[in-house]
């Protein structure tokens, strides 16, 4: 699927992004980021571009500015592209297209949110575009309207990508990503599941018992199935992913890494200090 980026600008553009907000992410108009904030933002130093296949809009990243202990950093809030152009690399095109003009504005790191109970994301995030992440956040947006978020509470995982980086560098030439199977190494925590299929946790151990510098974190397969069929499951994922992550984070370990064997899906985290170093 042949598709081009610009920049987008006035209201015509934020006002076709709205519709992609609902639906994407199935908002409420009380959800959805209005066009007049999007197209003031545009203004002053927000980075709005726009993928088109044809005249039609595609999918749109978008980001601000923000300022943190001393440090510029952009803000990537949205990343939408629209059910029947995905599987195309468009999501991939327009955020290494946030990248280039982030990094003319003389901005050298990036972050955002995501749901760390999504696989996609995850294999997004951490292995297509090699960010690296040390942050977990409790329940960031409240209560969503949004039919996706099955109205479990909105933890995220923030990812920093370093854009000067030599993990980056590799990224964009598709040498982040790991090969098929999940490495063995110890886990906080093991799945098995239920007579119906879904997938089930174990409680998180400490990081500490285990005794490694890289270390596992099993995520479900997919929690918009267990969503749709077991709410009560999806808030036990959401509540040991919380407390997993939240120890691990505080223990010095960095999420690097996202593995698959078709049946199981696991972070890899290591120790603080090796986030960068080369993955097999």
């Amino acid at each position: 699927m042949e598709f081009t980026i610009r920049d987008l600008a006035g209201m015509p553009d934020m006002q076709e992004c709205e519709r992609i907000q609902q639906e994407v992410w199935g908002f409420v108009d009380l959800d959805v980021v209005p066009a007049g904030l999007m197209a003031v933002m545009a203004h002053y130093g927000a980075v709005t571009a726009g993928a088109f296949v044809g005249e039609r809009m595609a999918g749109f990243v978008s980001g601000f500015p923000g300022y943190d202990a001393g440090e510029a950093f952009h803000h990537s809030h949205m990343l939408a592209v629209r059910p029947e152009f995905r599987g195309a690399g468009i999501g991939i095109a327009l955020k290494w297209a946030q990248a280039d003009r982030v990094l003319a504005r003389g901005i050298r790191r990036v972050n955002w949110t995501f749901d760390p109970l999504q696989a996609r994301n995850a294999n997004l995030n951490l292995n297509i575009l090699g960010t690296t992440s040390a942050v977990y956040r409790k329940n960031v947006y409240g209560k969503s309207q949004s039919p996706l978020h099955g109205g479990i509470p909105t933890d995220r995982l923030e990812p920093d990508w370093r854009l000067d980086s030599e993990r980056v560098a590799r990224a964009r030439r598709g040498r982040n990503i790991p090969p098929p199977g999940i490495p063995d190494l110890p886990a906080l925590n093991r799945v098995r599941r239920t007579g119906s299929g879904l997938q089930v946790s174990t409680d998180p151990v400490s990081p500490e018992s285990l005794g490694s510098d890289q270390v596992l974190f099993y995520a479900p397969e997919s929690i918009n199935d267990i969503l749709g069929r077991d709410t009560e499951l999806a808030m036990d994922w959401r509540l040991k992913s919380r407390a997993g992550f939240s120890a691990l984070f505080a223990a010095g370990y960095v999420a690097v890494a996202f593995h698959r064997d078709g049946s199981r899906a696991a972070y890899r985290l290591v120790r603080s200090g090796q986030a960068h170093a080369t993955l097999p």
